[in-house]
Order: structure tokens, then C-alpha cells, then sequence
């Protein structure tokens, strides 16, 4: 059979290279073959004695892990007996008032403070079943105190706690009544008449798998029950957290079973709870999704006939999938009632990574001989390929921009001629490149390079009509305040400069506060902040810094010193190329935008220099550092529903802020007046204000509108929400 023609010339192409290789080949070809062969044989050897280190090191590895485990485990599950001694004691002295729930919650604050780990301690009274305790959010770790009594109805309060630990403002109140002497932790406790473990259950407050540590409390002479206190741990997300850390090896896993083979946590982040609150079930060791648990807790069923009879320490070993498994199990009980096993099963091969840190120090090793040998194969033809490299190696440099380069173009060879024809490419290339560089550095000054990433857009070139984004942000609309009257008295060359030099001072701290500017429009100024609404907060405040600044400086102007306003709306909008295809320009277009103008123009209204919508406040984070006073609930021109106003007091002057600060109470009494229909109550409290403040223009806006609603009084659907019948 005849091969084709393509097969012939691969052939001879291949002889041609075995018969004529390259200088390099010939030098570093022989060399790599020698060494290979050594690292090879120096690697099985280490390879092989590491080997017989492999026991010892899982033996050490499990043993370890299991002890850590157990330790904390005691501890995980000890804190709660120790607290609930405490809270016991308190509550047999009088310490804390179970029945009135009148005081004691800053001592079992305290004690949520020392110990992380703890959901809930509480107490409950054998009298009529009333309850007192301090719970953790599980979303936010806020610390609250919640009670039931006679004085609730039974129906318990939720209160929040101020940083000492006692109740500060009412948080909300249960829909259902509550007996603490129907719950299961206070039927285990009175039953065993010591300190118990509940079963596993779905908590009342937070619906989190719940096992509770209750304990019994009597009088002083032992005879009469008292109550019932208890501390609730959070199973098995708190404990997984801690066995997830734990350095079993890349692959190896620890999981803690009870005697029924549930498991009741593991290093996986499969959920291991299913139920509802009445019937809580764990998952199957056996029937863990995750293989290597599985396959273990299979094992244990196998090679004990079932988990009961383990009750020593075991150290064991078994083939999965094709590799050796370490295991170990060690017994765990509290004397309380837990009785549980930890397992810890870790691959032969995890372990094998100190034997293959010792063969990579052998190949590193071997790579510096080698890296010798090529020396000298490089020494031995550098006479040859020197200029040739040289060249290559300027070539390269010029490719990334470096263009000053040293080229042999002394020579008179080949090597020559081809150095100075790639210096006269260069050359012309460097005049081509700076001139593009200096049309994009052009083309910046009119396009934000923040378009570029948005629409993903590697160069202004690609930028088309109809490019666009729908996105999330929040948009700011900065105003100089009395800027008509500013620019009668200003020649235009000054105003000009003027304007420069306030753009210039408030536009960088913009870009760096995440946002960029959309457009100039006059005296006024568009940016957007695609990323967090503190952003632009925090962007607004250093505007107002600047202006201080620009005003301190320039003192003694023959204008008067510039105010500004600036209003924040926080909404989805449209960023994207508008115009016709020979005049384009980047917009943000919606109703966001729209609004947030006319918050800027409502800023002049209520006398304040910032104003922000209450869509703003929704995305602030709880722990965001800015003051707010709420202003107004207004409908704007335009549009069918109203927007919530706030100011953050941080944009006044310190004298401002701290009078504000002052009022502030006093104004949100005058505010749920005015929106209770209480005109007479309201206009005393803006009353108040103004004999504080005389400066409070929002204040006085809420009175001469009190006023008029005192003449001609609001129709009966009247909701609080003020109209405006223009644009401001």
C-alpha cells in the first residue's frame, strides 16, 4: 500500500532534524538525558524511604486532631452547664427578676460577651411559667433581651441593648403566648432534677437546630422549684465552622456521629438537619453525600456491628477508592448525657506530601546541576548565536515600548543590514505610537475612561451609538446656590476661571470616592457611583470640605463666599452613548436621575446642603458612621409616589451640626405631629427648635405649613405627604 505524499515529507523533514540538530541541541540534549536519569533514581529512593515515615507521621496526624476535637468539644459544650450555675445562683438571690423581668439582663449580657459560642441563656419560673433572656441574632450577633410575664400577656417582648448591657428600645413582641414550663428544656430539666442535655430541636426564636443545657433551680433550703435555667448551643453550624479549619490534609475529613450513627457535625458544608420544630432528624453518617464519610461510617457499621459497641480509642485502616484511609475514633461524653464518637479519617495521600516535598528538593537539586551543565553549552555556542540573540532580544523590547535599544548595526554582515533596517522600523513606529497616545490621551479629556469598563470596551474607538448599561447607582446633582447673582457680578474671563477652579477642587474627590462625573451642566454637576450609596455620601462631604476651603482661601474675593446643594437618589438607571452618529456623548438616563435633581433643587427648600432619598438610606449598611435627621415625606412634580427626604448632618458646619444634633428630638416630635394631624402640638415643638436654632430653615418651613393647614386644615385623605405642584 502506497503511504500519500504529505507522509513521505513529514518523514524526510523529521530525518533531517535527527541528522542535523541545532547548536543547542547538540549541547543540552546529552546533558538532560544524564540528569534525568539521576533525578529519576535519586527520587525512587526518596520516594521509597519516606514511605516507611508514613505510619508513624497518620498515627501522630489523627491522634492529634481527635485531642483538639475532644478538647473542644468539652469546651463547646461545657460553657453552657457553667453559665446556667451562674444565672441559677442569680436567680435563687434575687440577682435577676425572672417573674417582673425588671432588671439582671446586663449580667447574662455579660455573659453572651465572654462566650461566642452561646445562642441564648435564659431562666424560666416554675410559678406561672414566666421567662427572662438575652438571645443572639444569628444574622447580625446583635444581643437582645426578650421576657414574658404576666405583663406582657405571656406575649414576649424583644428589647435591645445598649453596650452595658441593659434594655434600650423596644424591638417588637411575639405573636404567640409562651409557657417556659411546657418547653422541652424545662421538662429535662425538673425530670432528671440535675443538669441535662436536651434532645436536638428547632429553636423558638432564631428556627436553628438547638441543643439546650438546662438545670434546675430550688430555694435556698432545697425543698421548693424555683425554675428553670438554660443555655442554648446552635447545632452544627457553630462546631462545623471550628472542624472545617482543622488541617486534616487537602482531602481528609473529621465528622462527630452519635450512637445511632447521626451525624451531628461535620468538616463537609452539607446540611445535616432536616425537620420542623417538633421533630428534628440528623443525617445518616452513612447517607452523607460526601464519599469519603460515607464510605467510613460504612466501614464502622461493618467492622462493629454498630456504633454502640465502639467505647475505646481506635486506630484502623481501610482501602476507598483504590487508596489506603487512616482512621481513627475516639469516644466522647460529657456526663451530662452526650455521648458521642469523633472520627478522623485522612488519605495516605495527604500525608504523602512531605514525601514529595523531599522529591521536589531532589529536583531542585538536580535542576542547579543541570542549569550548570546548560551553562556551558551556552558558553560554547554564545560566539555563534550572540548577535543573533542580541537582536532578538532588542526586537522584543522594542515590541513592548521600550524603544531606545542598542542594535549591532556596526556590523557589516547580514546581522548588520537587518540591526539597521529594524532601527528605521522603530523609529517610525515611535512616531506613529506617540501619536496615538497623544489622540487618546485627547479623546479622555471628553470621554471618562469609566465608560470603557462598563461597556467592556478596550479603546474610545470601539465606543458605538447605543452602548449601554441598566444598572443599580446612586446619582449625585451638585448645585452652587445663588449662582445667577454670583455671575452678574464676575467679568466672563472671571467667571470662567471661577468655574474651573471649583470644578477642578470637587470633581477629584468624585473619582476618588469610586463615582465619576456624567456631565457638567453649567454650575451644576452629574456624577454617578456604581459600587456602595457611601460612596457618594462620603464624596459629598468632601465637596463641602473643598468649598470651605475655596472659601477660607479666597476671603477676601469680591464676591461673597459659595454655598452649594447636592441631592443623592439611589435607583436603576440607563448608562449609555446618546446623540446622532457624527456627535456623541455619554448620559445616564431614568426617573433616578430626575429625581435625584429634584432633591438637589428641594436641598434649597428645606435650608439643608445635603439631601439624600430614603432609597439611599436602604442601601446604607447598619454600621455606616453618617448622622441622619428625616425631613419630609414629599410627592414632586411628575411623579405619582413620594419619596422619603433625610439630611445628613455631617455636610453643616460644626456650630450647625452640634444645634442640630440638639434639636433633633424635638423635631422628629414636631414631624409625627404634623403627620398625626396634631397642628397645635407640631408648631410648638418647631418652635422649640427655631428658639434653639434660629437657623433651622426646615423648622420654619414645617410652620408657615402648619399654619396654612391651621386655616384651611388637609382633606380627610390627607396622609402626611406634601405635594409640590412645581418643580423645584
Amino acid at each position: 500500500m502506497k503511504l500519500p505524499d504529505s507522509i513521505h515529507r513529514w518523514g524526510r523533514s523529521t530525518l533531517h532534524r535527527i541528522r542535523y540538530p541545532s547548536l543547542r541541541v547538540m549541547f543540552t540534549v546529552p546533558v538532560l538525558i544524564q540528569l534525568m536519569a539521576a533525578v529519576g533514581l535519586v527520587g525512587y529512593l526518596s520516594f521509597r524511604n519516606g514511605q516507611q515515615a508514613v505510619q508513624a507521621l497518620a498515627s501522630q496526624l489523627r491522634s492529634e486532631i481527635s485531642a483538639r476535637i475532644k478538647g473542644e468539644l468539652t469546651q463547646y459544650f461545657g460553657d453552657p452547664h457553667a453559665i446556667n450555675r451562674l444565672n441559677a445562683t442569680a436567680f435563687s438571690s434575687g440577682d435577676i427578676d425572672i417573674n417582673g423581668a425588671a432588671y439582671g439582663e446586663h449580667l447574662m449580657f455579660q455573659q453572651m460577651k465572654i462566650y461566642p459560642n452561646i445562642a441564648f441563656v435564659y431562666c424560666g419560673s416554675a410559678r406561672s411559667g414566666e421567662f427572662f433572656g438575652v438571645l443572639r441574632l444569628p444574622d447580625t450577633g446583635e444581643l437582645q433581651l426578650s421576657y414574658g410575664n404576666g405583663g406582657n400577656d405571656f406575649l414576649r417582648d424583644y428589647y435591645s441593648l445598649d453596650v452595658r448591657g441593659y434594655r434600650q428600645h423596644w424591638v417588637r413582641q411575639a405573636d404567640e403566648r409562651y409557657d417556659a414550663r411546657t418547653r422541652p428544656w424545662f421538662q429535662a430539666a425538673i425530670t432528671e432534677e440535675q443538669p441535662t442535655w436536651t434532645d436536638v430541636y428547632l429553636a423558638f426564636t432564631t428556627g436553628l437546630p438547638n441543643v439546650t443545657a438546662s438545670l434546675p433551680v430550688y430555694d435556698d433550703q432545697g425543698s421548693q422549684l424555683l425554675g428553670v435555667c438554660a443555655a442554648d448551643v446552635v447545632l452544627p453550624e457553630e462546631f462545623r465552622d471550628f472542624l472545617s479549619q482543622l488541617p486534616i490534609g487537602r482531602a481528609g475529613h473529621a465528622f462527630v456521629v452519635d450512637r445511632q450513627g447521626h451525624l451531628i457535625s461535620s468538616s463537609t458544608d452539607e446540611p445535616l438537619v432536616q425537620g420542623t420544630e417538633d421533630r428534628v432528624e440528623f443525617l445518616q453518617a452513612a447517607n452523607s453525600r460526601s464519599p469519603l464519610v460515607s464510605n467510613t461510617a460504612l466501614y464502622l457499621r461493618q467492622e462493629f456491628g454498630s456504633f454502640d459497641r465502639i467505647r475505646s480509642v481506635q486506630q484502623l485502616s481501610f482501602e476507598f477508592q483504590g487508596q489506603r484511609q487512616y482512621l481513627e475514633v475516639v469516644p466522647f461524653s460529657d456526663g451530662f448525657g452526650l455521648d458521642w464518637l469523633i472520627v478522623v479519617v485522612v488519605p495516605e495521600a495527604d500525608i504523602m506530601g512531605q514525601i514529595h516535598t523531599n522529591t521536589r528538593i531532589t529536583i531542585a537539586l538536580c535542576a542547579v546541576a543541570l542549569a550548570i551543565a546548560l551553562g556551558v553549552g551556552i558558553v560554547s555556542t554564545r560566539r555563534i548565536t550572540a548577535p543573533i540573540l542580541s537582536l532578538n532580544r532588542a526586537v522584543m523590547a522594542i515590541a513592548r515600548g521600550r524603544w531606545d535599544q542598542p542594535l549591532p548595526s556596526d556590523r557589516t554582515d547580514e546581522v548588520g543590514q537587518l540591526a539597521r533596517s529594524v532601527d528605521n522600523m522603530a523609529a517610525k513606529l515611535q512616531q506613529t505610537f506617540l501619536r496615538l497616545e497623544a489622540q487618546k490621551n485627547a479623546f479622555a479629556r471628553f470621554f471618562p475612561s469609566e465608560y470603557l469598563d462598563f461597556f467592556n470596551k478596550r479603546s474610545v474607538t470601539e465606543v458605538n451609538l447605543g452602548d449601554h448599561i441598566s444598572q443599580e447607582m446612586t446619582v449625585m446633582f451638585a448645585d452652587i446656590r445663588q449662582f445667577t447673582a454670583l455671575a452678574e457680578c464676575m467679568a466672563p474671563q472671571a467667571l470662567a476661571e471661577f468655574m474651573n477652579t471649583y470644578l477642578q477642587s470637587i470633581s477629584p474627590e468624585i473619582r476618588r470616592h469610586q463615582g465619576f462625573v456624567v456631565k457638567f451642566i453649567g454650575d451644576s454637576v452629574m456624577a454617578v457611583f456604581p459600587k456602595r450609596v457611601e460612596d457618594a455620601i462620603a464624596a459629598a462631604l468632601a465637596q463641602f470640605d473643598q468649598v470651605r476651603q475655596y472659601n477660607t482661601l479666597n476671603a477676601t474675593a469680591d464676591h461673597a463666599p459659595i454655598e452649594i446643594g447636592i441631592g443623592l437618589h439611589t435607583g436603576p438607571l440607563m448608562l449609555g452613548i446618546i446623540g446622532e452618529p457624527t456627535r456623541m456623548q455619554g448620559d445616564a438616563l431614568s426617573d433616578t436621575v430626575n429625581l435625584a435633581a429634584r432633591l438637589e433643587g428641594l436641598s434649597k427648600l428645606y435650608h439643608v446642603p445635603l439631601l439624600i432619598s430614603g432609597d439611599v438610606v436602604h442601601h446604607l449598611s447598619p454600621d455606616h458612621p453618617f448622622t441622619l435627621r428625616f425631613l419630609d415625606r414629599v410627592m414632586v412634580k411628575g411623579r405619582r409616589g413620594y419619596v422619603y427626604g433625610y439630611e445628613v448632618l455631617e455636610a453643616e458646619p460644626p456650630a450647625r451640626r452640634t444645634l442640630k444634633l440638639k434639636t433633633q428630638a424635638l423635631f422628629e416630635q414636631g414631624v409625627q405631629g404634623y403627620r398625626d394631624r396634631q397642628w397645635a402640638a407640631a408648631i410648638a415643638c418647631f418652635h422649640q427648635v427655631l428658639a434653639l436654632n434660629p437657623e433651622d430653615g426646615a423648622a420654619q418651613l414645617y410652620i408657615e405649613r402648619l399654619t396654612h393647614l391651621q386655616q384651611h386644615d388637609a382633606p380627610p385623605t390627607w396622609d402626611g405627604v406634601w405635594a409640590f405642584d412645581q418643580k423645584r
